[in-house]
């Protein structure tokens, strides 16, 4: 996961970056940018919102056969096969990963890789929990099951 960290200036530029619903400078608003934030919140929105925070984006990939259970805040979604990972305020809440195996069964759970399948090796524990000082760099998160 890669973070993106603002200080005190906010450049709405920036938004498509890490915002689900601001896919380039066209459409860049406030309300777009935090219209599924994680954790949520409501309009009026305001540049405080998003300034001195480190926003979370990146990929989630799964190999054939396996799911992944995805959590934040006010967020989750379980048996994902793969994901876009985007609007999650880090110094707010943190986001994990989790193999589930019980759902990938008979695969089972191997590693988790950074930038894909041929990538360097993360952990092997199931839950990989990404903060704003943890793979600050990784823009793909893969799940490998056997």
């Amino acid at each position: 996961m890669a973070v993106y960290t603002y200080g005190a200036e906010v450049a709405f530029s920036t938004f498509d970056t890490w915002a689900n619903s601001v896919s380039s400078d066209e459409n860049v608003t406030m309300n777009n940018a935090l219209d599924d934030a994680v954790p949520s919140n409501s309009n009026p929105t305001q540049a405080s919102e998003i300034a001195n925070k480190s926003w979370l984006y990146g990929t989630l990939q799964v190999s054939t056969g396996g799911y992944v259970d995805i959590s934040a805040t006010g967020y989750s979604v379980a048996d994902s096969q793969g994901a876009t990972l985007k609007n999650v305020d880090l110094d707010t809440s943190n986001c994990t990963l989790t193999a589930d195996e019980t759902a990938a069964y008979p695969r089972t759970f191997v590693r988790w890789r950074a930038g894909g399948s041929g990538g360097s090796q993360i952990q092997t524990a199931e839950a990989l929990t990404l903060t704003d000082s943890n793979e600050t760099s990784t823009t793909v998160f893969y799940a490998e099951f056997t």
